[in-house]
């Protein structure tokens, strides 16, 4: 072995000059084929010379960077050319081929400016979007990059893939993954702002602004937002893994690697994710009798404001806003209806705060209480008038006119009462006292003098308000008007002052005080 190493030497020293010379050819040569593979790397149109690349090479071109050389945000350069020769010649290469652009190709300063790119930017219809909310922070256990979200393979167009376009289902993995049903991890105003346009929704305009005031969560509404849980399936992993795989790494571990260190796609992993209004609550969808046989008839008419003999409709408020039975049936019962068999479900006074805020339980007691004392007051008055009735002359034709009247009357109540006169107060009274009016006409067609008995407190304007309403709730007992003092209870139970006297019962919630009223006492 010695004498080998000593023939190897004595061989260098008589051949020196040759070898080199040899040698100073190899590093010319390797020069000149690094600037070559430098200079055909500058060259966009050398990427689509390996047909790994071709449909890469085509998205580029459909693009808006469709005009920048690929190497301008792609790290590639006349070393890794030879590495790709020499794997391609010795058929090791991957037919997967994956590359980076880094974060600060795209920021260069001929490229995109940060300043600009951290404006509020309106993405597509209300959808809102700002850049720093989002690069260089760790969000959901990963760093994202600009190519988190501008995808080397973006959104489908009518031809081609667009090439660095925003792909949504980044968006979506991140901002939906294991929300909850009907939320967002950053919830809905993050992204949508808060909603200023009336929106068409099941035939009626809908304001979303006296919602947002009482903080009504989307999610109460908008019950369906997502579809699809963007989970990721082990086979995912094999499209890139063929070797054995490890099986215990954390969510943070994960996206350590893939998307802070690699860059990887959400998408390449997780499972695709819709976002979209894909399931409202139950809107208009009155239909009692899913859970009470036959029995909810009136009650949908009623809240509908519909079935009355005169035949005019008037849909209650509530209905308007297209909320639906169990918007506020929510407690259930042991004590369900006999022909239904089966729990039942009552109003409760928690449904009316959820949406309406605080102090509106005690209008559910006003109504409750009113709508009870309104029944029993027309009832008696009924009562009396058909007493009346039968007592009275009149010929024929008079009396079949009063019995016509009686008749819509009653059926009105009926409509009302079975139907439950919380449901749809204004049109109760409306229609009970339409019907009043032309029963009174009737009979004074008989008899001029005729003095009909009262209807109660309830279907009057002085005293309607707080009878259904106000007699609980929102009743101060000293309000300010014009920067005065004005004691409610000094003037509407010592001076026994009617609501109408200072507020119109037309136009609800609007003052209306004149100085002909102040001026009678002061």
């Amino acid at each position: 072995m010695t004498k080998l190493f000593k023939d190897f030497g004595l061989l260098l020293k008589q051949n020196v000059k040759g070898i080199l010379v040899l040698c100073i050819l190899l590093v010319v040569l390797m020069i000149g084929l690094y600037g070559y593979a430098s200079y055909q790397t500058t060259n966009s149109e050398f990427c689509g010379s390996c047909h790994f690349m071709d449909p890469y090479v085509r998205h580029w071109q459909a693009s808006t960077h469709a005009d920048i050389d690929c190497v301008a945000c792609h790290d590639y350069g006349g070393a890794d050319l030879i590495l790709s020769t020499i794997k391609y010649a010795t058929e090791v290469y991957n037919t997967r081929p994956h590359t980076r652009v880094l974060d600060e190709n795209c920021l260069a300063s001929d490229c995109h400016d940060v300043e600009t790119l951290d404006d509020g930017l309106k993405y597509k219809e209300d959808i809102y979007f700002k850049h720093s909310n989002h690069l260089n922070k760790i969000l959901r256990s990963g760093k994202l990059h600009c190519t988190s979200c501008h995808n080397q393979m973006g959104q489908r167009t009518e031809k081609v893939s667009e090439h660095m376009t925003v792909n949504d289902q980044t968006c979506f993995t991140c901002h939906f993954k294991d929300a909850g049903e009907g939320e967002a991890i950053t919830g809905c105003y993050s992204c949508h702002g808060n909603p200023k346009k009336e929106v068409e929704h099941g035939g009626f305009t809908f304001n979303h602004e006296p919602y947002l005031k009482l903080d009504v969560e989307c999610k109460q509404c908008h019950t369906k937002i997502i579809k699809g849980n963007a989970d990721v399936t082990e086979d995912k992993c094999f499209s890139c893994h063929v070797e054995r795989l490890q099986t215990d790494y954390t969510e943070a571990e994960l996206h350590g690697i893939h998307v802070t260190n690699l860059g990887v796609d959400c998408h390449k992993c997780h499972d695709r994710i819709e976002h979209g209004n894909f399931g409202m609550v139950g809107a208009l969808d009155i239909q009692c009798e899913n859970c009470h046989i036959r029995q909810h008839n009136k009650p949908k008419q009623l809240y509908m404001g519909i079935g009355s003999s005169d035949k005019h409709d008037m849909p209650s408020a509530m209905f308007q806003a297209q909320v639906s039975c169990t918007g506020c049936h929510t407690h259930i019962t042991p004590e369900g209806e006999i022909m239904a068999h089966q729990d039942k479900k009552e109003a409760s006074r928690n449904s009316c705060v959820t949406c309406h805020g605080e102090n509106y339980d005690l209008m559910f007691d006003n109504w409750k209480s009113g709508s009870q004392l309104a029944v029993k007051d027309y009832k008696a008055y009924m009562k009396k008038g058909y007493a009346d009735f039968k007592s009275i002359g009149g010929s024929k034709k008079q009396r079949r006119l009063v019995q016509s009247e009686y008749t819509n009357m009653k059926a009105n109540f009926v409509l009302v009462s079975e139907g439950h006169m919380v449901h749809n107060i204004q049109y109760s009274t409306h229609i009970l006292n339409h019907a009043a009016d032309k029963f009174e006409i009737a009979m004074k067609s008989i008899k001029k003098s005729y003095q009909a008995p009262s209807r109660g407190d309830a279907f009057t304007d002085d005293k309607n308000c707080q009878t259904f309403c106000h007699g609980k709730a929102f009743f101060p007992e000293v309000v300010t008007y014009d920067d005065t003092e004005l004691p409610h209870e000094l003037h509407t139970e010592d001076m026994e002052l009617s609501c109408s006297a200072c507020h119109s019962t037309s136009e609800h919630g609007k003052t209306k005080i004149n100085d002909s009223v102040c001026s009678e006492c002061h």
